[in-house]
């Protein structure tokens, strides 16, 4: 009965240090689905350091493109995708070149606005897949 229980006691004690671990894995690769002329989820929070993915789901070509020109996918096809690493807090809001009326906006944690006392800088990440 004692060996029951140091075995379960032991398996809660490991579960929760992976727990905590899984999540943090998690915050670091956020994916956007680009399909039926929307970016979903559109309007994203994560922390300094995450990268987004951009993947085109749609039957027709699509782009995102940052409205301050930060950075900009150029024409992603069907199938392909787009990587960008956001390490500055602020808000980022981006659109598709080709269907303007496609939008939405990255805010990453910890700080003001784009272009309200915040320099953004951030580093792409080189990743066209297709």
């Amino acid at each position: 009965m004692k060996r029951i229980s140091y075995f379960v006691a032991l398996s809660v004690v490991a579960l929760l240090m992976l727990v905590p671990a899984a999540g943090a894995q998690q915050d670091q690769n956020v994916m956007v689905n680009i399909q039926d002329f929307a970016f979903n989820p559109p309007n994203i929070t994560v922390a300094p350091g995450t990268t987004v993915t951009w993947v085109n789901n749609d039957s027709v070509p699509h782009t995102t493109t940052a409205n301050d020109e930060m950075w900009d996918s150029e024409t992603l096809q069907p199938g392909e995708s787009f990587s960008f690493t956001f390490d500055t807090p602020g808000t980022f809001p981006y659109f598709c070149e080709i269907h303007p009326m496609m939008r939405g906006s990255v805010t990453v944690s910890g700080g003001a606005q784009a272009g309200e006392g915040s320099e953004a800088s951030v580093a792409p990440t080189e990743a066209i897949i297709g």
